[in-house]
């Protein structure tokens, strides 16, 4: 996850890269790096203008996981 603001808008932007912790309890992240991330990205998505996510896969999650609306959605070329 990087959050940055747009320099022409002024408005902040979320950038998702994976939520394989969320999905996958094999993942090498303890609850506890669970819990933290969950409830840090879940803060970043609320106050976030705009969400760019790596792939498709990443946007559907970040809806069915965060209730992020489709269009505050964009995917990254």
């Amino acid at each position: 996850m990087r959050k940055y603001k747009d320099r022409t808008t002024g408005c902040r932007i979320v950038e998702v890269d994976d939520l394989s912790y969320l999905r996958d309890r094999n993942h090498p992240y303890n609850w506890f790096q669970r819990h933290y991330h969950h409830h840090r990205l879940r803060r970043a998505l609320k106050k976030a203008g705009k969400v760019v996510a790596d792939n498709p896969g990443v946007a559907v999650d970040i809806v069915r996981y965060y209730f992020v609306p489709k269009d505050k959605i964009s995917i990254k070329d």
